[in-house]
């Protein structure tokens, strides 16, 4: 489906970062070709949440066994590839977080732990296990600012501010610099200011010593050719898509800043975003919000030689969370706000995290060796080790409670995709018995319901989706046609975009031209409670050219009857104050 961000009249979307998910799909679809059908049934069962049972996976295989348009294998098997590269995405995010652990280890002798806790709040994160997986700018620009901020915390900068480079250009989400302003202002005072020999910034006077400007000019000079090396790839791939040259980064942040830009799509008050890292990091999100000015109260309080000792550690630190406290900066003002917006400062919110452990254990022993009148080097690896051990005590609860998190977004909201996949390998595709006839387009129809849509990997050959006018009055998506987003593609296209979030009556069928239809139905009601119909429910009733019936239903959470606790939290406990929708789909039967 193409949304008005990827026409050609308005351009805000590059190609440049679809294109390496098409070729590792090609890749994917090669080696699900030459795979047995015993190993591609494994990978359905272990990575698509609806071919949970083996029955499931064996009626798919057979279902579609026998068509000549629609195989189980390569890109026919579309819902795999979906799982595969949501897999693959994820993989590359956990490759990240480990290269960012290893990272904060071996720049931080002083303060191992901080690692380990890391790791251990950013792996059981709810809000790293949601954002790790999607193929969103967001996402991709918190994977690769663990990457930049991975090689700052080593010295090699160049590399950082590339990561950093990738993420404003290739990525399309032009706003994301300002999480890589510190990686770059840190390499330019190295250079200028500081010793690149134990990569601390120390003082003014090295501005004196020869060649200094020389090597800022270098620094400038290396990472303007970086940027132009990456702008000219990715305007090269955009023309080939837009047919002309445009500029979705220049054009995206021009929209956005505009008066009336993003603010047409909702607009929320600030307790939005504290409601998110609440429930997406719970008290790690408290802690790493409060490591900033706990640098600086110890810096403010810590003598001389204990500063001078301290404060290459003491700018690490810092740069690698100064740029959390500019994104809050940015998108908290802001009155449009989404979760996704969050999703580049969960690595630093984990980091700061085990700044603040780390800072609180390390006064805390020191008081105790005060009181216990011993000597503050006394073993020193023992109270390592009683540190780490204390920090892992202090993060279990928060990581018990972010892992219910998890599990209740997964056992209470994957209904959807569980539902197009049973769409996708139950729905008739069989050709037309008539010699010669051509296939009959179908229609999977649904109304308030089509932003929980997953993607067109889930759905088959000759199908499409479609939508019923509904209480949604904003601008809805159109297929593609066959020009994509080039300029002729205008001509043949049967409804127009807008920037302004427009409803555009031509998106619509009526429920004659659905072959099926998927809708949010209440399944119990509470006492003196009227069930409410809805919309799709309706226009079914309405239907006189044909009979529906249900053909697969899913549970999907009912929020306003279920407990505050359980819509939140996953127990094994107290079920029976949990209430579950129907997230159905309906087939017309003539």
């Amino acid at each position: 489906m193409q949304t008005w961000e990827y026409a050609p009249q308005y351009a805000l979307r590059t190609y440049a970062y679809l294109l390496p998910m098409v070729q590792l799909c090609n890749f994917y679809g090669f080696i699900i070709n030459i795979l047995p059908t015993k190993c591609v049934q494994i990978l359905m069962k272990l990575l698509s949440p609806s071919s949970a049972s083996s029955a499931m996976v064996a009626t798919a295989t057979v279902a579609h066994s026998s068509s000549s348009i629609l195989t189980m294998e390569g890109w026919n098997n579309k819902p795999l590839l979906f799982h595969l590269l949501r897999s693959s995405i994820a993989a590359i995010a956990a490759m990240s977080e480990l290269s960012l652990h290893s990272a904060l280890y071996s720049s931080l002798p002083s303060s191992p732990s901080v690692a380990h806790w890391f790791l251990l709040s950013s792996l059981t994160s709810a809000g790293a296990f949601h954002a790790s997986g999607a193929y969103l700018p967001s996402s991709t620009v918190m994977i690769l600012w663990m990457f930049s901020a991975a090689n700052q915390l080593r010295g090699k900068d160049a590399r950082a501010i590339f990561w950093g480079l990738v993420a404003v250009l290739a990525v399309g989400w032009p706003f994301c610099a300002a999480l890589f302003v510190t990686t770059g202002f840190w390499a330019v005072w190295k250079k200028g200011f500081g010793d690149e020999n134990n990569d601390a910034p120390l003082s003014f006077s090295s501005i004196i010593q020869p060649g200094v400007l020389f090597r800022i000019a270098s620094l400038l000079g290396r990472t303007a050719l970086h940027a132009i090396f990456i702008q000219f790839i990715v305007m090269v791939i955009d023309y080939q898509h837009y047919g002309q040259i445009v500029s979705p980064i220049l054009n995206i942040f021009i929209y956005n800043t505009k008066g009336g830009g993003d603010e047409l799509y909702g607009v929320e008050p600030t307790s939005y975003y504290v409601k998110n890292l609440l429930l997406n990091l719970n008290l790690v999100a408290l802690w790493g919000l409060i490591s900033l000015p706990i640098l600086l109260l110890r810096l403010a309080l810590s003598g001389g030689e204990e500063r001078a000792r301290t404060n290459r550690m003491l700018w690490k630190k810092i740069t690698i969370l100064l740029p959390m406290y500019i994104w809050l900066a940015i998108v908290v003002p802001r009155p449009h706000k989404e979760e996704r917006f969050l999703f580049p400062i969960y690595p630093m919110l984990c980091v700061g995290a085990a700044i603040t452990i780390d800072e609180v254990l390390s006064e805390v022993l020191r008081l105790v060796d005060i009181w216990m009148q011993r000597t503050p080097n006394n073993a020193v690896a023992g109270k390592m080790r009683l540190k780490l051990i204390l920090g892992m005590i202090i993060l279990l609860p928060s990581a018990l409670v972010s892992m219910s998190r998890a599990a209740a977004l997964t056992a209470n909201y994957a209904s959807p995709l569980a539902m197009y996949e049973h769409l996708f390998y139950n729905v008739d595709v069989a050709p037309s018995s008539n010699s010669g006839a051509s296939q009959t387009k179908k229609y999977v129809c649904t109304g308030g319901e089509w932003y929980r849509f997953p993607s067109s990997f889930h759905l088959p050959p000759n199908v499409e989706l479609a939508f019923l006018k509904s209480s949604f009055s904003g601008q809805l998506p159109q297929p593609f046609t066959i020009h994509g987003s080039k300029e002729k593609s205008l001509a043949i296209q049967q409804g127009k975009f807008n920037d302004d979030n427009k409803e555009e009556m031509d998106r619509y069928l009526t429920i004659e031209q659905c072959s099926y239809v998927v809708e949010l139905i209440d399944t119990a009601k509470m006492d003196g409670e009227e069930l409410r119909v809805p919309e799709c429910i309706e226009y079914m009733n309405s239907d006189k050219t044909g009979q529906w019936k249900e053909v697969a239903s899913y549970n999907f959470l009912d929020i306003d009857k279920t407990s505050a606790l359980h819509r939140i939290l996953y127990l094994p406990w107290g079920r029976e104050k949990v209430f579950y929708k129907g997230y159905a789909m309906f087939e017309r039967v003539d």
